[in-house]
């Protein structure tokens, strides 16, 4: 069948890797175990929906605070917005509330919003839990990103594992799946469109 194609773009901050957010999956990698920040960098990624053949086209933008000035070019055309924290890191699910929304809500505020949690396998990490009781934190609950979730008005909360891959793929296929649903709301003004992803 025919491929549909749509754009995606993706953009995130020190707290949560995209590696973290989509490693290597079938039936393609999807980015590099390494990474190095970029102020803009674009990406082909395959995925099946429905037993049909979708590309999207991610449009990988910074989300450091230099590059806060050039991140908005990439919203206009946005179709859904991934906002992805560190679920071992209260900073980045803090940042969720305090910086992400605030800012996709003020450049896209009608565009619908997934929010989430990275490498959930972390969560079993003896170590690194306790580091965290040491400064009095914890990992960030199920039921804590589904009040988040709740609080930024997202369509929905989903969690994911890199490193185990587990439901990574799901993430992707679901952000299709909202920006599809969209058309009948007028979100979708152009044949291609963009997908956001904030981290």
């Amino acid at each position: 069948g025919q491929c549909c194609r749509h754009s995606w773009a993706l953009g995130w901050h020190w707290g949560c890797s995209p590696s973290e957010v989509v490693l290597t999956t079938s039936p393609c990698p999807l980015l590099p175990q390494s990474y190095t920040p970029t102020v803009f960098e674009r990406l082909s990624v395959n995925l099946q929906m429905k037993g049909k053949p979708v590309e999207l086209q991610i449009w990988d933008t910074a989300g450091q605070v230099d590059y806060d000035r050039l991140r908005p070019l990439f919203y206009p055309d946005a179709s859904v917005l991934l906002l992805c924290f560190d679920v071992t890191n209260p900073h980045s699910f803090e940042n969720i509330f305090n910086r992400w929304y605030p800012e996709v809500n003020h450049f896209c505020k009608e565009v619908p919003i997934i929010l989430v949690g990275c490498k959930t396998d972390l969560r079993k990490d003896r170590s690194l839990v306790k580091k965290l009781w040491k400064n009095k934190l914890e990992p960030v609950t199920y039921h804590r990103g589904q009040e988040m979730a709740r609080s930024v008005g997202a369509v929905a909360y989903l969690e994911c594992s890199a490193r185990l891959q587990e439901n990574v793929q799901a993430v992707f296929q679901e952000a299709v799946e909202v920006a599809l649903s969209s058309r009948s709301r007028n979100y979708w003004r152009r044949v291609t469109r963009s997908f956001c992803v904030l981290t």
